[in-house]
């Protein structure tokens, strides 16, 4: 089964920062939003907890103007008492401290929760119903009990509210503490209602229910704030001893016991009401304390707890956010060391591959001797891996190494043996044009005659053939020039080693000579663009080459008029004149042009210029830049043994016979006549004699052409009869 792999499109110092960053950014909002959690919920604890200090006062003043105005109200009904400006005034203690609640209400009420917020509402709707029900009393509409249960559900609404506060509080210690200042407001709230109940009973007696009533609500404050002390502060827990060492604590205990004593009925009071009433009040101040220090106490804890809380939030939102920023820092500092790590080895491989690597190929292409290993040592990266695909890497180096080694001997063993085929050509053909010189010097025939220049021709096209084979296998060819030779005879020898030297036409020539040292290679370098202009243009038209001399040296241009070349296809050429490649690069390419690769090694050899470019007559015209360092105006120039006649000049030609028929056939003594798809003389023609006869003119033309052939392969080391006349 084949696996789907996607192919990245992002760098690796990207992906290594994104799986650096990715839990370290996820920590970072993970502590962040905790932090915020924690931050919200110290700031809800510490704004609680000020919201129920701040009702702390009132609630209190509130509780005791209520049960004071309740204890009032029923004695009042009762008939007991019957100073109503004491309970008018009361009521406006009650007014006040209902109004001073509410606006602290209000505001624990906005963010407080469900269990809190219920009886702080159900607390509003009693305050509201308050006046109500005092007009109800003031006209008798309600009576003792009435009054005792709606006072009774007044206060009890505060109580559900500290209960609430208890139940809502974010920290579990606040909580705790919120409820034991709940237990002590139901013990608070019960001696006051045993009080209200004691003095109903000194007044009217008791029934049977206030009776149970009584003792449940003298047992609850007795029995709750016993079983509080313990969870009490240690202040409290004083104030609580000195309260009960108290002989008001005392005188109301015996009191209480007193009427307990005495059972359900009216009975007369045996005990000293007046010491009684005060002991009460003392007792219940007392309680209110109590309750008035442990609320405050856990209002004051709730406030700290806040504000530790938030401290802790902050502190630990800090902390996450230092290791998120520290573990990015780290993945950062690992994951650009990684990439210096790999920059680095990207950079040592690359200078292997483009440097180093194309450096020793070369070297070793040129058949020098290379240590590998000292010109191209291990990549040394680590054991990681990194190191591992370093070392790939230069496993991978080494065997491209080695093909290239055993590529190189195979190509240069191939080579040798074409090298060797062609020097055995070129051997075979120098042999053939000797044997074809002789027979030229001993042939008197002109028929026959010219039959051996047309075998000398073809002779001439193998040996360049043969110099071809030699080029393309990196060496040079055997015929050399010492001394400077004419550019009029170069251009002649050039057109006479081609196919359909007819149809060249050459026009005006400077007066130079290139340095020996070119010769040779401008000829053949000029005999392989007219040959590949005659063969890619039709067969009726003409070839043209002309020259002449410029600022940077000469200029020959020749110039067909076939089919051309596409634009495209011509840029592509001119590259490869202008820069030649291996020719183990052409041969696998395919490239069957090998007549532009000798062009363009020839040229690259001395610094000549060839460029193809499109034609004024649609075909192409191949223009060769030679360097002005080729040329020479020195009188001492080696002729190549044409024949030098004193005669009226005749238009240059391409270095061959004229039709050798109409040499025969011609009359007059002016220049020859050029047939169609015939050239011109290639040489200045000699005025004939009109006495001289036909045959004797006739073998005259052929013996000077047969001296310019024979000095054409003058430069063959093998044919050449003195070297100092090069």
């Amino acid at each position: 089964m084949q696996l789907n792999r996607s192919r990245g499109s992002g760098t690796i110092q990207s992906r290594l920062l994104i799986i650096a960053l990715v839990p370290s950014v996820t920590i970072m909002i993970m502590g962040v939003g905790l932090s915020a959690f924690l931050a919200f919920q110290g700031l809800s604890t510490k704004s609680f907890a000020d919201n129920v200090r701040a009702a702390l006062d009132p609630s209190s003043r509130m509780i005791v103007a209520v049960q004071e105005e309740r204890r009032l109200t029923t004695l009042l009904l009762t008939g007991t008492s019957t100073d109503t400006a004491a309970l008018t005034g009361q009521r406006l203690e009650t007014d006040a401290a209902l109004k001073d609640l509410a606006a602290t209400t209000e505001r624990l009420a906005q963010d407080a929760p469900d269990e809190l917020r219920t009886p702080l509402h159900a607390l509003t709707v009693a305050a509201n119903e308050l006046p109500t029900k005092r007009g109800h009393i003031d006209h008798g509409m309600v009576d003792v009990q009435q009054a005792y249960d709606f006072y009774g559900e007044l206060v009890e609404h505060v109580g559900a509210g500290v209960q609430g506060i208890a139940r809502s509080a974010t920290d579990a210690a606040v909580g705790f503490e919120q409820m034991i200042s709940s237990e002590l407001f139901r013990s608070v709230e019960a001696q006051a209602r045993s009080h209200v109940l004691v003095e109903l009973a000194m007044a009217k007696g008791i029934d049977q229910k206030n009776y149970h009533e009584l003792a449940h609500q003298m047992g609850t404050y007795h029995e709750l704030i016993e079983t509080i002390v313990p969870r009490l502060t240690e202040t409290e827990r004083k104030q609580y001893t000195e309260l009960k060492a108290t002989p008001e604590w005392k005188a109301l205990v015996a009191g209480d016991d007193a009427v307990m004593a005495r059972g359900p009925g009216k009975h007369p009071v045996t005990f000293d009401v007046e010491a009684w009433e005060k002991a009460n009040r003392s007792v219940s101040a007392g309680l209110i304390a109590l309750y008035k220090s442990h609320s405050s106490y856990a209002a004051d804890l709730g406030t700290e707890r806040g504000g530790s809380m938030l401290a802790t939030s902050l502190a630990a939102g800090l902390a996450l956010l230092l290791v998120a920023v520290g573990a990015a820092v780290i993945a950062l500092r690992l994951s650009r060391q990684l990439i210096r790590r790999l920059t680095r080895l990207r950079v040592e491989t690359l200078d292997r591959a483009e440097t180093k690597l194309p450096d020793v190929v070369a070297r070793i292409n040129r058949g020098e001797a290379v240590d590998v290993e000292a010109e191209l040592p291990a990549l040394d990266h680590g054991d990681d891996e990194i190191g591992q695909v370093a070392r790939a890497l230069d496993k991978a180096q080494h065997t491209a190494i080695t093909a290239t080694v055993r590529e190189v001997e195979t190509r240069q063993g191939i080579r040798t043996v074409f090298l060797n085929i062609a020097h055995r050509s070129q051997v075979m053909v120098r042999r053939q044009l000797q044997v074809l010189d002789k027979a030229e010097r001993s042939e008197e025939d002109p028929d026959q005659l010219a039959l051996l220049f047309e075998l000398d021709h073809l002779a001439t096209r193998s040996r360049r053939n043969a110099e071809n084979l030699i080029i393309l296998g990196g060496k040079k060819p055997g015929r050399q020039w010492r001394n400077p030779v004419p550019l009029g005879e170069i251009v002649r020898s050039a057109v006479a080693e081609t196919k359909d030297y007819s149809r060249v036409n050459v026009g005006r020539l400077p007066d130079v000579a290139l340095a020996g040292a070119a010769v040779a290679d401008m000829i053949h370098l000029l005999a392989e663009l007219v040959d590949n202009a005659t063969t890619f243009a039709p067969p009726e038209t003409q070839v043209e080459l002309r020259g002449t001399v410029v600022g940077r040296g000469l200029v020959l241009e020749i110039e067909d008029q076939g089919s051309g070349i596409e634009e495209g296809k011509l840029a592509e050429i001119n590259e490869r004149l202008h820069n030649p490649p291996d020719f183990g690069v052409m041969a696998l390419a395919g490239e069957s042009r090998i007549g532009l690769f000798v062009v363009a090694q020839l040229a690259n050899r001395h610094g000549v210029k060839v460029t193809l470019r499109e034609s004024i007559y649609g075909g192409v015209q191949a223009i060769v830049m030679a360097p002005e360092g080729l040329l020479t105006r020195d009188s001492t120039v080696d002729t190549m043994g044409l024949p030098r006649i004193t005669a009226h000049p005749a238009p240059m030609g391409n270095g061959r016979p004229p039709s050798l028929r109409k040499l025969i056939d011609q009359e007059t003594t002016a220049l020859p006549r050029r047939e169609p798809r015939t050239p011109r003389a290639p040489y200045p023609a000699e005025d004939a004699p009109t006495t001289a006869s036909q045959p004797e003119r006739k073998h005259s033309m052929l013996t000077a052409f047969q001296q310019g052939t024979q000095r054409a392969r003058a430069a063959d080391p093998n044919t050449a009869t003195d070297p100092q006349d090069r």
